[in-house]
């Protein structure tokens, strides 16, 4: 029998359900979109990404945080890799894939809106050092975008 997981409201009204190693999209208040990939503990407690938590508590912090979330479209393949994980931030996307059969079977790479595809790929081996890498190459954009939209010093 195939696992479901169930996304509820704060108030356990169910919103949709995914199987289990699915995708969600969780889109913040300020446009920023991530997709996370699930996994079914039980019936009432998801992973999504890298953290467990109990489907209300789930839909309490998503409210919180102003956080709408939806099922992600099905899972993008980029020269054999699935994209597991994709940020958003402003015109740049940043992804994590994973290709079982590869030499180095991990890859973060970003991309652009004004053209498709995906550029700039590091490659790893394991995991762990790739998630990293993709949080920390969203970080540094938010970072930059928020550098230039701060006001600038006086010029003398």
């Amino acid at each position: 029998m195939d696992k479901e997981i169930r996304f509820i409201d704060s108030h356990y009204n169910d919103l949709f359900q995914l199987p289990d190693g699915g995708n969600i999209q969780l889109t913040h208040q300020d446009g920023e979109t991530m997709i996370r990939p699930c996994k079914y503990i039980d019936e009432t407690h998801t992973q999504v990404g890298n953290s467990v938590f109990h489907i209300c508590e789930f839909a309490e912090r998503m409210e919180e945080n102003g956080t709408r979330y939806a099922p992600a479209e099905p899972q993008e393949v980029v020269a054999g890799y699935t994209v597991t994980d994709k940020s958003v931030v402003g015109k740049k996307t940043f992804v994590l894939a994973h290709n079982p059969d590869a030499v180095q079977p991990y890859v973060t790479w970003q991309g652009h809106a004004e053209k498709p595809g995906y550029d700039w790929g590091h490659y790893f081996s394991s995991r762990s050092d790739a998630h990293g890498d993709y949080i920390r190459r969203a970080h540094e954009e938010r970072r930059d975008q928020r550098a230039d939209l701060s006001p600038k010093g006086n010029v003398r």
